[in-house]
């Protein structure tokens, strides 16, 4: 085989390799996959007016480190929930201190913490080949504990049992 040949057979193969990719082969920006919980906090005494936790802090029960490392200081936030079990339990606390910033004279109890475990039936959704599956919850139920300091926490309302997307509330918590 010539050169001439050996270059027009690679040229064609890799013409070939690289048409061989279609559209929908990559997964757009756009499409809506697995969605996270979203939480809002309310005011327990006047359960219409939005309140944000003072220093709020989210882990995953038994891990160690933070959903996201940085202060929730917002009426509402959004976490995932766990695609391989029925059940998420995170960790609320209240008043986040450490080290310098424990202040043993606050009239609030610092790092006060709840216990939220979220159960669901989870429901696979095949998308197409590139997005591939995600996860619909349905039957959201919550369960809250106050921890030894007790519950900061002090009701809740799931608005929405079902988790399949991000544009309202599923659920809210007052305190």
């Amino acid at each position: 085989m010539s050169f001439r040949n050996k270059l027009m057979f690679g040229l064609l193969l890799g013409l070939a390799a690289f048409s061989s990719c279609q559209r929908d082969d990559i997964c757009p920006e756009s499409t809506q996959t697995t969605s996270l919980l979203i939480i809002r906090f309310y005011d327990v005494e006047d359960r219409t007016t939005l309140q944000s936790p003072t220093n709020l802090r989210i882990r995953a029960v038994g891990d160690t480190t933070f959903y996201t490392g940085d202060d929730f200081n917002t009426d509402s936030l959004a976490v995932p929930l766990r695609t391989n079990a029925d059940e998420t339990s995170y960790e609320f606390i209240f008043n986040y201190a450490e080290g310098d910033d424990i202040d043993p004279n606050s009239p609030v109890e610092q790092n006060n913490t709840d216990t939220i475990t979220f159960s669901y039936i989870r429901d696979q959704e095949y998308l197409n080949r590139a997005c591939s599956f995600k996860i619909n919850y349905s039957g959201l139920d919550v369960e809250t504990e106050g921890g030894e300091d007790g519950a900061w926490i002090q009701a809740y309302q799931i608005e929405q049992e079902e988790v399949i997307d991000e544009t309202e509330a599923h659920l809210f918590l007052y305190y």
